[in-house]
């Protein structure tokens, strides 16, 4: 399964763990702010025994209410994951202060709150993250893949959901 994963640059837990949770998703959908802060409480411990994988793909999905979450994703360095991982839930947490930002005032907040600069690179992510949602027909965000098993939250996955399912792709 762990050479099947695809756009694994921004993943936590072990490459080896026995389950994979993939969510597609962008910064300005609230629904992935939800979910995100879900994740994060349901998944700790599974990620600290080494039993989870969780990769985080950044869909910059071409929908004009998504298009300031592509801005952001265009300036996160996906070389140091860890504060990427703090950068996420900072703006996850506050998206209802910056989301309806104009262009330059999104890219003032990232350059002076959080020192980022422009990633070339993230362009290309940016399409392969693109190529891999078609291609496994990802239509909206969050859309959520354990072990390959998809899920659109919030109607199909609640923490509830999300641990039960967890927990039944361990017991196999």
């Amino acid at each position: 399964m762990t050479d099947q994963i695809k756009n694994r640059q921004f993943s936590f837990g072990k490459k080896d763990a026995a389950v994979k949770v993939e969510v597609f998703l962008n910064l300005t959908c609230p629904y992935c702010a939800t979910f995100y802060g879900v994740a994060e409480v349901v998944l700790k411990d599974y990620l600290e025994n080494g039993q989870v994988e969780f990769i985080v793909k950044h869909y910059d999905k071409p929908r004009e209410m998504l298009l300031n979450g592509t801005l952001v994703n265009l300036f996160l360095d996906y070389e140091n994951p860890s504060r990427v991982k703090e950068i996420l839930r900072d703006l996850f947490e506050t998206q209802g202060q910056w989301d309806q930002l104009n262009n330059q005032e999104i890219k003032n907040l990232l350059v002076q709150k959080y020192q980022l600069k422009e990633e070339p690179k993230n362009t290309e992510i940016s399409l392969n993250v693109t190529t891999e949602a078609i291609s496994r027909n990802v239509k909206m965000v969050p859309t959520v893949f354990i072990n390959n098993k998809e899920f659109q939250y919030p109607t199909e996955l609640s923490a509830t959901e999300l641990k039960t399912q967890i927990e039944e792709a361990l017991a196999k």
